[in-house]
């Protein structure tokens, strides 16, 4: 029977440019992750009880009673943040890294139907805002070593609950943002736990000056030296110049 329910959804930024090998250990730290931030959370009962925890290779899809949708809000994202942030160095000696996109969304879903549970427009609508650009682009333009969450809530969730002061976030904490994924097309809301943006390298960084020769200017093997300031152009030369081979 449908009811309404929350739900969650992560995935990992660039998990398939890992080894084939590594991919199992990453996906269970995703697991672990999720485990430790719903302890944190106060939402461990919850979470060992739900009925519907789906594996997507690079990702999770859970359903959970909507009474943990204000919990998911508040305390779940900056726990996550920290989880992935505990288990960071020991992946970065591994050469791995794991950062995660995370998506609530909440309606009307069966978790229980035998031949489909979870099959549903909320369940369509959750993976849209997982897969969407904005919130692709909150993870890319953040610093890899601060920033491991960006979180997007589905209009519905940030209405009712955020808007709504079910939760101690305010709506000005949240970056409003546009989904237009295949058929999907709405409203969403991003908010990043530990905000940080990356640093690129400066333009001329790349471009070291070319020293100017030592003792003069040099021009076509002929080295120039002289007092005060020598101009050369075309065939005029202005300024004390001493002129000797190269």
């Amino acid at each position: 029977m449908e009811k309404y329910s929350v739900l969650l959804t992560v995935d990992a930024e660039k998990f398939s440019t890992h080894r084939d090998t590594d991919l199992p250990r990453l996906h269970m730290e995703i697991r672990h992750a999720l485990v430790a931030a719903c302890a944190a959370s106060g939402l461990a009962e919850i979470w060992r009880s739900i009925r519907f925890l789906e594996s997507t290779g690079d990702g999770l899809l859970a359903i959970l009673p909507h009474e943990a949708t204000p919990a998911l809000i508040d305390r779940f994202p900056l726990q996550l943040q920290n989880a992935l942030a505990a288990v960071a160095p020991e992946l970065r000696a591994a050469g791995l890294r794991l950062r995660l996109r995370v998506a609530l969304h909440a309606g009307l879903v069966d978790d229980a139907r035998p031949e489909a549970p979870g099959v549903s427009a909320t369940t369509v609508g959750v993976c849209r805002l997982l897969d969407s650009e904005p919130l692709k682009e909150a993870l890319r333009r953040s610093d890899p070593e601060v920033t491991f969450v960006a979180f997007a809530l589905s209009e519905e969730v940030f209405t009712k609950y955020v808007v709504g002061g079910r939760t101690t976030l305010r709506p000005s904490q949240f970056t409003p943002m546009h989904v237009t994924r295949k058929q999907f097309s709405g409203n969403a809301y991003l908010y990043v736990p530990t905000p940080s943006t990356r640093q690129e390298p400066a333009p001329d960084a790349a471009r070291p000056a070319t020293p100017a020769p030592p003792g003069g200017i040099s021009v076509r093997g002929t080295r120039i030296r002289g007092k005060g300031n020598q101009n050369i152009i075309g065939n005029n030369v202005n300024g004390d110049l001493n002129a000797e081979s190269s």
